[in-house]
């Protein structure tokens, strides 16, 4: 059975051509929000911090659960 990860519903986002599962998350040092979504074809998981754009790892990613560096990693995502 795949892993589950839960969301709030109003921070779930529609899927669109590239990404699917896609949801915000709130910056903890800042007032940003970022966007946590999964790659249909790649099945990886992505962030739109600077951290995960340039290293490809980041702290929103771990958080929630989900491998680093691009590692497909499938899940099912439910809202609250």
């Amino acid at each position: 059975m795949l892993p589950e990860i839960y969301i709030r519903k109003e921070v779930a986002l529609s899927d669109n051509d590239q990404w699917q599962n896609r949801f915000e998350i709130h910056s903890e040092s800042s007032d940003r929000i970022y966007i946590i979504a999964q790659n249909k074809r790649k099945k990886h998981w992505a962030c739109s911090c600077p951290a995960w754009r340039v290293h490809r790892k980041c702290k929103h990613l771990s958080a929630v659960g989900v491998p680093n560096y691009e590692k497909p990693f499938e899940v099912i995502v439910k809202t609250r």
